[in-house]
């Protein structure tokens, strides 16, 4: 599955910001879309497994925050050498950004943030439908 257009050149620009290492976009069913070229498959399904997950859970506990449910924006997981940044990207998809230790998160946040708002329709992803279903 492959976004319109490639978008692979833009995660490889993102990587570039200092401390970022990889980057992953996938689609909200947890399926890869699109890797930074330091990413191989098996780690690009892997890690989009594991970030719809994340993600899922991280909406769940939106009532936690204020009573009621809220929008989910971003989940940050730390590690003791680094981060994973998951954030919604447009409809049906979300950005992945792991990063080092000594990244700055703000500064990381915030790119990933402007590079989702740069590329607004371009990350969106259809919901898949069922075989035999019609679209």
């Amino acid at each position: 599955m492959s976004l319109s257009p490639d978008i692979n050149w833009i995660l490889n620009d993102l990587v570039k910001f200092a401390g970022a290492r990889h980057a992953v976009v996938l689609s909200a069913d947890g399926l890869m879309v699109a890797a930074s070229a330091d990413v191989g498959r098996d780690l690009a399904d892997t890690v989009s497994a594991i970030a719809s997950g994340m993600q899922s859970l991280s909406r769940a506990g939106g009532k936690f925050v204020q009573g009621e449910p809220t929008a989910w924006q971003q989940t940050m997981v730390s590690y003791t050498d680094g981060y994973i940044f998951i954030l919604a990207a447009d409809e049906g998809s979300y950005l992945v950004v792991s990063a080092g230790q000594d990244a700055d998160v703000e500064g990381l946040s915030y790119r990933m943030g402007k590079t989702i708002d740069s590329l607004g329709p371009a990350l969106r992803v259809a919901p898949r439908h069922p075989v035999g279903r019609p679209a």
